[in-house]
């Protein structure tokens, strides 16, 4: 059946998949996800300031000044909130109810059904989320291509007035609504330095948005309607739009350190995504628009750095409270031993402590991030600088 085969891919797309980016509306946008790296992860996010690759292009433009050589970083970032052991028996599980519906039995499918039940109950939000990032700097020039792909299905199970918009169907039921949800981004970035140690960036964005779900419900027990529901087909737009990036360095600085502020203006061109929904075959779905806008939003950070090893890092994000989301904190601190060869930082991400370490030699950075529980943040990376 086609809902079990949604289900399925959606699911798998969530564990195994690298996609575009992210949004099913301005509210399910993760700010402090959608700029990646692995770097940035072991800093709690705070990454507007500190970034010195490609990756300045996707976080602040103005901060490839400071590259000052040739990179190639190639990073990716996950989340999830469940475990893959379960995601991999709930596809088992749908794949044997999806055998008993084709030939009507779905009563033989019982076990399987309640094993299915037993995870919704689990998790009523089933939610992944994976972020590669990736770019080349040269100069003050820059080009980059970030992404996040969100899976998110939510569940109700055990109601007999319907969920989701969809009828009721007899108890033992489930009924459940999601889909896979994309972001992308490919830009070209320029820094330009000024006197009195400011420097301006610009990022010119071709953002790519797509989105694929479903609706559904299905009943064991013995009725006129077993599965009902909705399959929406991909629709996707694209549209261009800029980031403005600040940085200033004071000419005047205290003893052993030096302080950087930093200001960025993303999506200075708001843009608005038209995205009706269709079903397989193409046709319109009446009721139902997954289309959005990115609207402008402001984030600052501070930076001090003390004797060239050590850094600490605060960051507001989204102060304008823009896209249906809310203002995040991020902070971080990165201290370089042996030489500057091994990194260990520490940071707090909007709402979890995150660790990590990093390994440079002469021509390649290595770098991996964790949160308290790795299956909710956990991040690995490579830069190759020339």
């Amino acid at each position: 059946m086609r809902w079990a085969a949604v289900v399925c891919g959606a699911l798998l797309l969530s564990v195994a998949a690298v996609g575009w980016g992210q949004q099913v509306g301005p509210k399910t946008l993760d700010k402090a996800f959608a700029r990646p790296g692995a770097r940035a992860l072991g800093m709690g996010g705070a990454y507007l300031l500190a970034t010195d690759d490609a990756t300045a292009g996707a976080w602040n433009p103005a901060a490839l000044a400071m590259a000052k050589r040739f990179t190639i970083p190639i990073e990716v970032t996950g989340r999830t909130n469940f475990d893959v052991q379960d995601i991999t028996d709930l596809v088992d599980d749908l794949e044997d109810i999806r055998d008993q519906i084709d030939t009507d039995t779905l009563g033989a499918a019982q076990a399987a059904f309640d094993r299915v039940r037993d995870i919704a109950r689990k998790h009523r939000t089933l939610r992944a989320s994976l972020a590669p990032v990736g770019g080349l700097s040269f100069g003050n020039f820059g080009v980059f291509a970030t992404s996040s792909v969100v899976v998110q299905v939510d569940t109700q199970v055990d109601k007999t007035d319907g969920a989701f918009g969809l009828p009721g169907l007899s108890a033992p039921n489930l009924y459940a609504r999601g889909g896979a949800i994309a972001l992308t981004s490919i830009g070209v970035s320029y820094a330009r330095p000024f006197p009195a140690g400011l420097t301006l960036g610009l990022s010119v964005r071709r953002v790519r948005a797509d989105f694929a779900g479903f609706l559904l419900g299905a009943t064991s027990a013995a009725a006129p309607d077993q599965v009902i529901g909705q399959d929406f087909d991909r629709v996707d737009k694209s549209r261009f739009t800029a980031d403005i990036g600040a940085l200033w360095e004071p000419p005047v600085q205290p003893p052993m350190m030096k302080v950087r502020y930093a200001a960025v203006v993303r999506n200075v061109v708001p843009v608005k995504f038209s995205l009706p929904a269709v079903d397989l075959n193409g046709n319109p779905v009446p009721g139902y628009d997954f289309g959005f806008r990115l609207n402008p939003e402001i984030d600052l950070g501070v930076l001090a750095q003390w004797k060239e090893r050590t850094i600490a890092v605060f960051e507001l994000h989204n102060i304008t409270s823009s896209n249906g989301g809310d203002m995040t904190v991020h902070a971080g601190i990165e201290h370089w031993l042996a030489g500057n060869v091994f990194a260990v930082r520490v940071g707090y991400d909007d709402d979890k402590p995150v660790l990590g370490l990093g390994i440079n030699l002469k021509f390649l950075r290595i770098d991996a991030a964790v949160g308290p529980k790795p299956k909710e943040r956990l991040a690995i990376g490579i830069s190759l600088r020339f």
